[in-house]
């Protein structure tokens, strides 16, 4: 719904608001893919489109790896939005 606070992590969070809002998030996704797409200079093309779903499903991570990079990840979220709660 869309009354939902914009800083929660879901399935469907692009990877490009993951990489310009919490920058600890290129670090943890980098070994997972993130660095081909480096390499393979297409971050700029794919990021604006790709959800995190979608990263995942693109480089055919496993579930417990999935689970892991969720959980990281959602920590740097309620990180930065405890900081920008006044």
């Amino acid at each position: 719904s869309s009354d939902v606070c914009s800083s929660d992590l879901t399935h469907n969070t692009l990877l490009q608001e993951l990489l310009e809002k919490y920058e600890e998030t290129f670090e943890i996704l980098y070994p997972y893919g993130l660095n081909k797409l480096i390499e393979d200079d297409i971050l700029e093309i794919v990021a604006p489109r790709l959800t995190l779903e979608g990263f995942f499903r693109l480089f055919d991570i496993p579930d417990k790896d999935r689970d892991k990079l969720w959980k990281e990840i959602n920590k740097v979220v309620k990180k930065y939005s405890a900081l920008y709660e006044f």
